[in-house]
C-alpha cells in the first residue's frame, strides 16, 4: 500500500500539468471582467450573403440581386450589407445593386499573375470595383483543399491590395462533439491572420460557420454560437490586444434564417451573418437584412 502511496505522489505533477494543459485548451476563453457590453454599439452590424455556385444564369442573378437591393430601405438597420457572388456575376451585381450593397467575390488566388489557369487574383477582381473577398470557406478548405498557409496567403494578397477579407472559421461535427470548437478556431485565427497588423486588422472581418450547420438546416443555439464568438475574440485579443478584438466584426453562418436571426443579432459579441442557402432567397434574405432586435 505504501509503495502504491508513494508511486501516485510522484506522478501527481505530471497528471495535474496534463489535466492542466488539456483543460486550458478544450475550455472557452472568459470574457474579461472588464468588458463593456455598449462595445457592441461600436461595431457597425454586417450582414452578407454567400451565392456559391448560384444562380445559373446572368438575368436570374441580376433578377436577384436587384430583389434584395429593393429590400434595403430607409428603415432598414444601419448595417453593411454585402453580396459574395461567382466571378462571372461581379459586374452584372454591381450594376443591379447601386450603391446600396456591396459585391464581394468568393475567394481569390493569392498569385497575382502567371501560369495558374483558371484562377482569379486579387488585382483582378479590384479592377471591377470589389472591396471584399471570403478566405477560408469550409468547402474551400474541404472541397479544394485550401490549407491555412494557402488561406493565410489569400489574407496578406488581399491586404497587400488595399483590400478587405472575411476570414471564414469552424469546426466540424465530430470537432464540435470533443468540445474542440474553441481549439480548432484557435489555429485557424492564428495561422489564418499570421503576418497581419493591429492596424491591418480594420480591413479584416471574422465569420465563424460551424461546419455541420453549413447547409444542413442545423444552427447552433444563440447561447452556443455566442459562446464561440466570445471565444473567437479572446483568442484576437491574445494574437493583437483587447482593443482589436473589441473592435473587430465577427459575423455566424451556418443556415442562419428569419427565424433564426433576430435571436443570434441580440447576442453582444455576434455582429452579423454569413448566409449561404437564404441568400438566394429574396424574401428570406430580405427578412435576415431587415433583422430586429429588441
Amino acid at each position: 500500500m505504501m509503495m502504491k502511496l508513494f508511486a501516485f505522489l510522484a506522478a501527481a505533477p505530471f497528471l495535474l500539468s496534463s489535466f492542466s494543459c488539456a483543460f486550458t485548451l478544450l475550455r472557452t476563453p472568459p470574457r474579461p471582467a472588464y468588458y463593456d457590453v455598449s462595445l457592441q454599439a461600436t461595431r457597425k452590424p454586417f450582414i452578407s450573403g454567400n451565392w456559391k455556385l448560384n444562380p445559373q444564369t446572368k438575368d436570374e442573378a441580376i433578377q436577384l440581386a436587384k430583389e434584395i437591393a429593393d429590400a434595403v430601405l430607409p428603415t432598414s438597420p444601419d448595417s453593411d450589407v454585402a453580396l459574395f457572388v461567382p466571378y462571372v456575376f461581379i459586374d452584372a451585381a454591381k450594376q443591379a445593386v447601386g450603391d446600396k450593397i456591396e459585391i464581394g467575390a468568393e475567394a481569390v488566388c493569392p498569385e497575382g499573375k502567371g501560369a495558374f489557369t483558371g484562377a482569379t487574383s486579387a488585382p483582378m477582381v479590384k479592377s471591377m470595383g470589389v472591396q471584399w473577398s471570403l478566405a477560408g470557406h469550409s468547402e474551400r478548405r474541404v472541397l479544394f483543399g485550401e490549407t491555412d498557409e494557402y488561406i493565410n496567403r489569400q489574407c496578406l494578397k488581399l491586404i497587400e491590395e488595399g483590400m478587405s477579407v472575411m476570414l471564414c472559421i469552424g469546426e466540424s461535427e465530430s470537432e464540435y462533439d470533443q468540445d474542440l470548437a474553441g481549439a480548432v478556431c484557435a489555429v485557424q485565427l492564428k495561422k489564418g491572420l499570421a503576418g497581419i497588423t493591429k492596424e491591418q486588422m480594420s480591413n479584416v472581418a471574422i465569420a465563424y460557420e460551424p461546419v455541420w450547420a453549413i447547409g444542413t438546416g442545423k444552427v447552433a443555439t444563440p447561447e452556443v454560437a455566442q459562446k464561440v464568438h466570445a471565444t473567437c475574440r479572446s483568442i484576437l485579443a491574445e494574437i493583437f490586444d483587447q482593443e482589436t478584438a473589441d473592435s473587430t466584426r465577427i459575423l455566424y453562418g451556418g443556415s442562419v434564417s428569419p427565424e433564426s436571426v433576430d435571436e443570434l443579432m441580440a447576442q453582444p459579441d455576434i455582429d452579423g451573418a454569413l448566409v449561404g442557402g437564404a441568400s438566394l432567397d429574396s424574401k428570406k434574405f430580405a427578412r435576415i437584412i431587415n433583422f430586429e432586435v429588441a
